[in-house]
């Protein structure tokens, strides 16, 4: 899981519609419909799926529910449910329309083990109601696989002070503030809005959308991100370390978001060259280092990232 800015996700996916000149909602809702369905497939796996899905089916949309306050996705309710057939819902402070949306119609689909159509819409307040029939059609087996592949996470020497409690971080309380009756998580410093989502998510909603748009997706992911990290950093009016002591603080900040473990960095000229371990989505982190390379620098760039596959991503980024 990563805790990611909601501004920044809305953003991102609002660049790209603007960006094409077309909707989205369909592909990012079937990408969290898919990612959603094989989330809940391995949770209900084995004898627990088999009396969840014939006895408790209810029960699993309720904690549903909970989840989805609990991630930051907004206030949850179930209004009406038959089995095997209908499920319709609101949801107050929906953190994305399509992908919550998307979400949930992937549960219906593993719960009740049927393809689901998906009908929504969200009001000026943000409140999204959603409604799922079930239908007899028949899914082709390609249309559910998605290409993450899960990593194995390469060790850190990061000391982080648990809570003896529930074992999480306790700079998350910190750092960011837990509203369970609004179903949102707030950054405490700057008040921004955050959700927990999953890397497998991520990979999967962008990969949608690249193998829907074209190859340059990626590429247009990372300058929207360098362009939003620029905003951010010079609304701060603060002047940054650019050395190398100073990259290394400020991809500090990735650790407990959960968006890698930055290792390295080294300054060769004008070039600057980084390596995060067990990276969360490559072409956001290099929109990441980018976008403090030329707000410090003042200047154009061009960068360039590895793939992730091998545990960690080397970012090069000089002057274009």
């Amino acid at each position: 899981m990563v805790i990611i800015d909601n501004d920044a996700l809305t953003h991102i996916l609002q660049s790209i519609e603007e960006k094409i000149g077309l909707s989205i909602e369909r592909i990012v809702a079937e990408a969290k419909r898919k990612s959603g369905k094989d989330f809940i497939d391995k949770v209900l796996s084995g004898p627990k799926g088999f009396i969840a899905r014939n006895l408790a089916s209810k029960k699993v949309y309720e904690q549903l529910t909970s989840q989805v306050n609990m991630l930051g996705y907004g206030r949850a309710e179930v209004t009406a449910y038959t089995r095997k057939s209908f499920l319709e819902g609101r949801i107050e402070s929906a953190y994305n329309g399509p992908a919550l949306t998307g979400d949930i119609a992937g549960a219906f689909e593993s719960v009740e083990q049927k393809v689901g159509e998906y009908e929504f819409n969200v009001d000026e307040e943000g409140t999204l109601r959603l409604a799922i029939r079930a239908s007899e059609g028949i899914r082709p087996e390609y249309e559910n696989r998605f290409s993450y592949v899960p990593v194995d996470p390469l060790p850190g020497r990061n000391i982080i002070e648990l809570c003896p409690s529930c074992r999480a971080p306790i700079e998350l309380g910190k750092q960011y503030e837990f509203d369970l009756n609004h179903g949102t998580i707030r950054e405490r410093k700057t008040g921004h809005r955050v959700v927990l989502i999953g890397v497998m998510t991520l990979y999967n909603l962008f990969g949608e959308l690249t193998s829907e748009l074209g190859d340059e997706i990626p590429e247009m992911i990372m300058s929207i991100e360098k362009e939003r990290v620029k905003g951010v950093i010079g609304s701060k009016g603060k002047e940054l370390d650019s050395s190398e002591n100073g990259y290394i603080r400020y991809m500090k900040t990735l650790q407990l978001k959960g968006m890698g473990n930055g290792v390295m960095a080294s300054i060769n000229g004008q070039q600057v060259k980084v390596r995060i371990d067990n990276p969360y989505y490559e072409p956001l982190l290099a929109g990441f280092i980018s976008g403090f390379y030329e707000i410090t620098n003042q200047i154009k760039s061009r960068v360039k990232w590895t793939s992730g596959t091998v545990g960690f991503t080397e970012i090069t980024v000089e002057p274009e």
